[in-house]
């Protein structure tokens, strides 16, 4: 589906246009291919490049061919979707500026309710967009960084479910997605500043400074919840492991001192002539005898940390 909208410092209000003006925001919502040679013919795009923007594995890039300039970027997607992200193209061309989204582009709604955007200052319009991915990526980084801690507060020594450590694979795999997109970013940024893609003001170059740097900012926080991620898991594992190896070091210690009384009983169960086999006290001498072997091997034991 294609959607106009056009708005100006002077007017203020965004409205919805049947047709493009100097100054619109056209904006392909999950579109067909006819839209997309539409759109390729009326403002000479590269088809190839449109396709990509809707592919769902591009990851984030400029490229410039002739007058266009396309940039590749991706932004979050609701946190119960199955992805964590989805491709959005935003191409600098002639008078107006026109993006390609895969799915519903729900930063858009945002912008639009809020009258955020002026369609005419393209270059502006283009970071502000870039500007509330970020914001974006902040929550849903903030949102994982709450979630580890929560699950780091349930978890104790002894009861480590097995659903906790999958949590923990499915945070890991979202923080890695985020890193894919947040890594790249920061290139393209970095490479926007020059002014050679497209026409920047000196509050343009300031804004373009600020995403940078949040980009960058956001790249270590993901990076640094990837790290304390793997050390609550592999503590927990050791933890895990340690246990075990306590209730095997306890089990063998008490095989250990059973397999005494067992000698013992064992040797007195033969039917041959044996120290002390017609004494009437011969039971409770021989279970002194074998309790005391088994007392001083458990204090051996106990001394020397066995269990």
């Amino acid at each position: 589906m294609i959607h106009i909208y056009y708005s100006t410092t002077k007017t203020g209000k965004i409205v919805e246009r049947d047709q493009p003006v100097d100054g619109s925001w056209i904006h392909l919502d999950t579109p067909t291919d006819d839209e997309l040679n539409i759109i390729a013919k009326q403002y000479n795009l590269d088809i190839d490049l449109l396709h990509d923007g809707v592919d769902p594995n591009e990851s984030p890039r400029i490229e410039r061919d002739g007058q266009a300039v396309y940039l590749f970027t991706r932004y979050c997607l609701p946190e119960q979707e199955q992805l964590t992200t989805s491709p959005l193209l935003m191409i600098y061309v002639d008078s107006v500026v026109i993006s390609v989204s895969r799915r519903p582009f729900t930063t858009l709604e945002a912008l639009e309710n809020h009258g955020l955007f002026i369609t005419s200052k393209r270059t502006q319009l283009i970071l502000q967009v870039l500007s509330m991915i970020n914001k974006g990526y902040k929550q849903r980084v903030n949102q994982a960084s709450r979630r580890i801690w929560q699950i780091r507060s349930q978890l104790q020594k002894t009861q480590i479910a097995n659903q906790d450590f999958i949590s923990f694979i499915d945070i890991e795999e979202d923080l890695n997605d985020f890193l894919l997109v947040l890594e790249p970013m920061a290139a393209l940024l970095h490479s926007m500043t020059d002014g050679k893609f497209m026409r920047l003001y000196e509050d343009d170059k300031d804004l373009i400074e600020d995403l940078s740097l949040g980009t960058e900012e956001l790249t270590q926080l993901a990076q640094s919840r990837l790290t304390t991620l793997r050390n609550i898991r592999e503590a927990y594992s050791t933890i895990t492991a340690n246990n075990l190896n306590k209730v095997f070091k306890l089990m063998t210690s008490i095989t250990i001192l059973m397999s005494i009384f067992t000698l013992v009983t064992g040797v007195y169960s033969m039917n041959i002539a044996l120290p002390a086999a017609h004494n009437p006290q011969a039971f409770w001498i021989i279970l002194g005898i074998t309790s005391s072997f088994i007392a001083a091997a458990a204090l051996f034991f106990k001394r020397h940390k066995w269990f």
